[in-house]
């Protein structure tokens, strides 16, 4: 008893923490931490104008950032290894989550006393631990697709599913990408995944039928891609988000100075705050925030190529598809290369789900790069 007390105690902590932060990649923290800051600057001028209190969106994604840093901490010094063999808990509860969110919540949200959650957040971040755990053994050159590959594909469909009824169409869009990528670069068999996803072709087809707001996603999409088109053919927000962008310019209108956030942007400190950056920060800080990302990714691929095993390769590379992703997802959105899908952009849009699970994310990266032993 005295030696666990000891393991735990303060300075215990503090020496391990100190090894595993030294050990690890530091630009992986720098880089959130400049993404995050960044984020709390757009909060602050976008959310001015849409609460009574003008510092209300900021002081709560304060306490959302720092509820996040507890995470990516802890998450940081427990041996990622300690995952390969505990995921059920995490697996089945998130799905219940899910599940419950289709019962008894509001679209994606889930309501309790003194907080909300948004499950399908904390859905991919299993799905990436789930498949890693499935993925990691030594046998994948002979899979057998109704012993092997089968139930891997229905675990992972049992989180998409789900998120995708509530309806979250950008959420379930991320987490069907992270899947394809990261079993594919697993080594798991292409026909494997490709025959089962041929049914899954006719439901697409048919959402924009079901959901009328998709449908006119994808009208205002290709009214985008028309270079005749003029501003009254483009919808609301596209043609704001093309507004504020342009009003940017080079070096931007100075920051507060942003115009069009006041009152035509819609989502203006969540979907849309890229949008915000870049009227006041012009397009430095569009480039900017570009570059921090792709470091990012950059950063996380390096940490997979140096993993001391499978697993810790799988999670990286996973957790990196989920920034690369999602990040790809909202820019292009904003820049109007892409139909609105909806998803927040990591560390920068306010939200408090988002924020703790991209934290959470970030701490198994960095326990991951802390411990690189081999190249693969």
């Amino acid at each position: 008893m005295n030696s666990t007390l000891h393991m735990w105690s303060p300075i215990s902590l503090t020496r391990h923490a100190a090894v595993v932060f030294k050990s690890s990649n530091p630009f992986i923290a720098l880089i959130v931490m400049a993404l995050t800051g960044i984020g709390l600057l757009g909060i602050f001028t976008s959310g001015r104008h849409l609460h009574p209190d003008p510092y209300y969106y900021f002081h709560h994604q304060l306490i959302h950032v720092g509820i996040g840093f507890i995470f990516l901490v802890l998450l940081a010094l427990v041996d990622y290894s300690y995952f390969r063999f505990k995921t059920q808990l995490p697996y089945f509860g998130t799905i219940l989550l899910l599940v419950a969110v289709l019962l008894f919540g509001n679209q994606s949200w889930l309501a309790f006393p003194f907080f909300n959650i948004q499950p399908s957040e904390l859905g991919k971040l299993v799905l990436i631990l789930y498949i890693s755990c499935s993925m990691a053994f030594d046998r994948i050159d002979s899979m057998r697709f109704f012993a092997d590959s089968l139930p891997i594909l229905i675990g992972c469909i049992s989180l998409i599913g789900p998120t995708a009824a509530q309806p979250d169409f950008g959420t379930a869009l991320i987490m069907t990408i992270i899947t394809g990528y990261m079993l594919l670069s697993t080594g798991f068999p292409f026909l494997h995944l490709a025959i089962p996803a041929i049914p899954v072709i006719p439901v697409v087809v048919i959402v924009p039928f079901i959901y009328p707001y998709v449908m006119v996603r994808f009208t205002n999409f290709l009214v985008n891609l028309n270079p005749f088109s003029s501003p009254s053919q483009l919808s609301f927000h596209d043609y704001h988000m093309r507004m504020a962008m342009g009003n940017g310019g080079f070096w931007g209108t100075g920051f507060g100075n942003g115009l069009v956030k006041r009152s035509f942007l819609p989502a203006s400190h969540t979907d849309s705050i890229f949008t915000v950056l870049v009227e006041e920060g012009g397009f430095l800080m569009g480039i900017g925030i570009v570059a921090l990302f792709l470091g990012l990714i950059w950063m996380g691929e390096l940490t997979a190529r140096a993993a001391k095993d499978r697993f810790g390769a799988f999670l990286a590379r996973g957790i990196t598809c989920y920034f690369g992703a999602q990040a790809f997802l909202n820019i292009g959105v904003c820049l109007g290369i892409l139909p609105n899908t909806g998803v927040t952009l990591p560390f920068l849009s306010y939200g408090g789900s988002s924020m703790v699970i991209s934290m959470a994310a970030i701490g198994i990266l960095i326990n991951v790069s802390s411990q690189r032993q081999m190249i693969i």
